[in-house]
């Protein structure tokens, strides 16, 4: 299954958004980031599908959040993607 982890500074940070998005009727759950996918940072992440992508990154914006980096797996490993807040 396709997905996206949404990179986030601290445990507390990813719960923050996870209730963000949850309030925004966005299904989610915080994650471990697997080891050597960022330089720095507490290591988890917010993992949402693909198709809520654009939804997830609205509504944490609402809430003056974004994510620290953005990867996505399409099933062959993980890749860091752009993103936009506009």
């Amino acid at each position: 299954m396709s997905h996206y982890l949404m990179i986030c500074r601290s445990i507390t940070y990813a719960q923050r958004a996870s209730r963000a998005l949850q309030r925004a009727g966005i299904s989610n759950e915080i994650a471990r980031v697997p080891a050597g996918m960022v330089r720095s940072g507490c290591g988890y992440a917010v993992r949402i599908r693909k198709e809520d992508l654009n939804r997830a990154i609205r509504a944490m914006a609402l809430e003056h959040m974004r994510p620290e980096a953005l990867f996505a797996n399409d099933g062959n490993g993980y890749y860091e993607v752009p993103y936009d807040l506009s």
